[in-house]
């Protein structure tokens, strides 16, 4: 058990990297103010971790052994109320889920910056402080009454849960944080969050341990209508209103039962924005204590919620094309970036095209401008119909386009490329006055993760060869 009456200057930190650089930059900032202990690889950190109560954890996600997420599981493991932060070069939604997973409070980007070194530092640490005090205190809990003691917890439970949720504004991951935490509090079978808001409408269903069935959830959301009675039931038979399902934590095979659930609101500034439902056994039904508990954990959650659907309605106004509604300039070249770091990490190989619509400014000249971003949008709506989910297809500029597809061998590449050369000559859009012809250029390059190069060499190559086609009579792809 570590000491439970500490100052700042006796607190241990443990920096996990096998850059010697950071763990130098570390120890100079931080070995004043604290016990810094640094080393290179997991097998040193778990063994440090054996040895040691270290009040921070603070790991590289790419170790040269093992996976730094499994040295700060260790000292989770053993100190539940460690604090872990993540160094990374990169954050996904998969790292960062299992980040969170593990109670891990932020993350500290490469090239790290010193204010934010510390100010990440100070922080934990006081956390910890806190974290020790608050155990001091239920150590003498024999002392204070019941219902105080309930309410004490109630507020170290909404604590830690406002922890893992502030990590990640990405609504798939504060969703999933919110569902495991009520399904966790309240011993539910399942809980559903559904959400109408800022143009979101989406529907989220966990299972409080194993795997729930696509058809069970959705049987027991239409089951369940009156709830979500903000969508329309058509939209969601469609499938236009999205629909996603998370694994419980470990267990028994989730049990499908008849039950009627507890709904509550979500609502800010009484507007509602979506439900909580929560489905328990037959015999299911919360305390008094535990509604005033959900009613405080709604009202907390709704805000969040809201914060998270306008920072995604941001982003996607950020990073769309305005005529189109696709990937953006900017957007295009993180992905393009993104791609190139998850290549040279799997020693993968992906495929980039660019394409051109032939002769744009006549069809602009002779149609007028509307006509002209008529044809744009009618080659997004049918290049569309032809990729993959995962593919990003992009407006690079003007009327030339972008395609990235992960995964993609030259053949898989060169394959579509030819499809959507041959099928956009192939139709005209029909335009209110005049059926117009028009056709693209296409310059294709492949990116193999175990050559790597530089992200605008790969972009000058895929401009090379779409500067052949047009060179060559235009309508046709060419490799570089």
């Amino acid at each position: 058990m570590p000491n439970l009456v500490k100052r700042s200057a006796e607190c241990e930190i443990l920096v996990v990297d096998d850059e010697e650089v950071i763990c130098t930059l570390f120890k100079s900032t931080l070995g004043d103010l604290y016990r810094v202990f640094t080393c290179g690889t997991g097998k040193e950190a778990l063994a440090l971790v054996d040895e040691h109560d270290f009040d921070v954890v603070i790991a590289d996600l790419n170790l040269p052994d093992i996976e730094g997420i499994d040295v700060l599981r260790a000292a989770r493991k053993k100190d539940d109320f460690t604090e872990l932060l993540v160094i990374t070069g990169y954050a996904s939604l998969e790292s960062a889920a299992h980040a969170i997973e593990i109670g891990v409070s932020s993350y500290l980007t490469k090239p790290i910056s010193l204010t934010d070194l510390k100010i990440q530092v100070e922080k934990s640490i006081a956390t910890r402080l806190f974290h020790l005090k608050s155990i001091m205190l239920m150590k003498n809990s024999d002392f204070i009454a019941p219902d105080i003691k309930g309410h004490l917890y109630d507020i170290t439970s909404l604590f830690h849960f406002s922890r893992k949720l502030m990590l990640s504004l990405e609504i798939p991951e504060v969703m999933r944080v919110i569902l495991d935490e009520i399904n966790t509090r309240m011993n539910t079978l399942y809980s559903i969050i559904a959400v109408h808001c800022h143009e979101l409408n989406e529907i989220h269903v966990m299972p409080r341990v194993g795997i729930m069935r696509l058809d069970q959830a959705r049987q027991s959301i239409l089951d369940n209508w009156a709830s979500f009675d903000f969508f329309e039931k058509e939209s969601f038979e469609n499938g236009d209103v999205a629909l996603t399902l998370y694994s419980g934590r470990q267990g028994e095979p989730f049990p499908m039962e008849t039950v009627t659930p507890v709904i509550i609101q979500l609502s800010v500034m009484n507007k509602t924005i979506g439900s909580l439902l929560l489905f328990g056994p037959k015999d299911f039904a919360p305390s008094a204590d535990e509604f005033q508990f959900l009613y405080v954990f709604t009202s907390f959650v709704s805000s969040i919620i809201e914060h998270s659907c306008i920072d995604m309605h941001a982003k996607l106004q950020a990073r769309s094309d305005g005529l189109t509604g696709i990937a953006n300039h900017r957007s295009f070249h993180e992905s393009l970036a993104r791609e190139i770091a998850r290549a040279d990490r799997g020693g993968t190989v992906f495929g980039l095209i660019l394409m051109d619509i032939d002769d744009f400014k006549k069809i602009n000249d002779t149609h007028g401008h509307l006509v002209g971003d008529a044809v744009i949008r009618n080659l997004v709506e049918r290049v569309l119909c032809m990729v993959r989910r995962a593919d990003t297809f992009a407006r690079y500029g003007g009327e030339e386009f972008g395609l990235i597809l992960p995964d993609t061998a030259l053949e898989g590449t060169q394959t579509l490329a030819s499809r959507i050369c041959k099928e956009i000559a192939a139709t005209p859009y029909a335009a209110p006055k005049a059926s117009i012809h028009y056709s693209v250029s296409i310059g294709l390059s492949m990116y193999n993760g175990k050559q790597p190069r530089p992200k605008d060499a790969l972009i000058e190559n895929a401009d090379k060869a779409l500067y052949k086609s047009k060179a060559d009579g235009k309508s046709r792809i060419s490799v570089s």
